[in-house]
């Protein structure tokens, strides 16, 4: 059985795939078996605007793309997407884009109001399968309209998987949680990085499958070692780095230099699930994560730790030689910090045969 925002789908394809002469509301409600009023509150609902929002928009994402790609005139572009003058069509496109049609047209490239537009019914979905024969969850990103930002969704998701989600600050709504993201740079590869890749994070994320964090963190050094910038190794990786028997579901990096922030971000931020940006006065100065073929977290000191002592760090060898990672002893203060004590006992354990050797 569809669920409505899968049946929202389905209307949004009908659109697009007829967006000169797209069928009407009407239309659509009689073939989905639905009432025209039920159909637009539930079309609302899921997208945040109305129905003829929704197709105003398209078209105008439309025309605007055949005039950055054609040589029509104007006027023909207004007719086909059915304005009744120049005029109308202008003003539509100026309050959509912030920029008349002819002046667009100059521009050669995509205004950033275009480009953000693109992502409007480009909305992915993946579908982890729960556990105990759950319904798959649905995750899937799109704009929100209403409150002007993205957000990724997740619905469908069983109890015994709440806590991580609020623990990664999604807002609950029922059985299903949101992720907004204010007016992030960037953002489509975030987007579109979520749609290919959000089944397998959030799988991992939730050890319903194991995260390959080994290949994850070769790939990672194969990439850091392009810019000339320090790092470290923490968390459960650089536990298991340390030999002690824990399972990382990601990849913890915390680079401790905040300055080296923008050198970092202008590699990675096309390979982002989350957006990597500034979170000033927060524990850390900045946070985001990738995705190589496992989540990679990559955090940022705060300027005032600038510069980072690497001496208090240990080293361990991997891959032939050897890469930084946090010391025992910060491993198990933070873990105390945590509250894990299984594994702050591991660590002792560790600490202990290290110091008796």
């Amino acid at each position: 059985m569809y669920s409505w925002y899968d049946i929202v789908q389905i209307m949004k394809r009908w659109i697009d795939e007829s967006i000169e002469e797209p069928p009407t509301l009407a239309q659509m409600a009689r073939n989905l078996g639905y009432s025209y009023c039920y159909a637009a509150k539930k079309f609302h609902e899921v997208e945040g605007i109305s129905f003829r929002e929704y197709v105003s928009g398209r078209k105008m994402r439309r025309a605007a793309d055949d005039l950055y790609r054609t040589s029509e005139r104007v006027m023909d572009v207004a007719i086909r997407y059915g304005y009744s003058s120049q005029e109308a069509f202008t003003r539509a496109f100026v309050q959509a884009f912030g920029i008349g049609p002819a002046a667009y047209r100059r521009l050669q490239k995509p205004t950033a109001a275009a480009e953000k537009s693109a992502l409007l019914g480009g909305c992915g979905r993946t579908v982890p399968q729960q556990r105990d024969g759950g319904n798959p969850m649905k995750l899937y990103v799109k704009q929100m309209y209403d409150w002007n930002c993205y957000a990724y969704f997740a619905e469908d998701v069983q109890e015994q998987y709440w806590d991580y989600f609020t623990g990664e600050l999604w807002w609950q709504l029922g059985d299903g949680f949101i992720k907004q993201f204010d007016n992030v740079k960037d953002f489509e590869y975030c987007a579109k990085n979520f749609t290919q890749y959000g089944q397998t994070a959030i799988s991992q994320q939730l050890k319903l499958q194991p995260a390959p964090w080994q290949k994850a963190l070769d790939l990672f050094i194969d990439e850091i070692n392009k810019l000339d910038v320090r790092w470290y190794v923490h968390g459960s990786t650089a536990m298991a780095l340390w030999g002690l028997d824990v399972s990382p579901r990601d990849v913890n990096i915390i680079l401790p230099n905040a300055s080296d922030f923008d050198t970092v971000r202008n590699h990675f931020y096309k390979m982002a699930i989350k957006p990597i940006q500034r979170c000033d006065n927060w524990l850390m100065s900045a946070l985001g994560d990738i995705f190589l073929e496992a989540v990679v977290t990559l955090a940022f000191h705060n300027k005032e730790l600038e510069p980072y002592d690497m001496g208090r760090l240990a080293k361990v060898a991997h891959r032939g030689g050897e890469v930084y990672v946090s010391s025992l002893e910060m491993l198990r203060q933070d873990n105390c910090n945590l509250n894990r004590p299984e594994r702050v006992r591991l660590i002792q354990e560790k600490i202990a045969q290290i110091g008796g050797t």
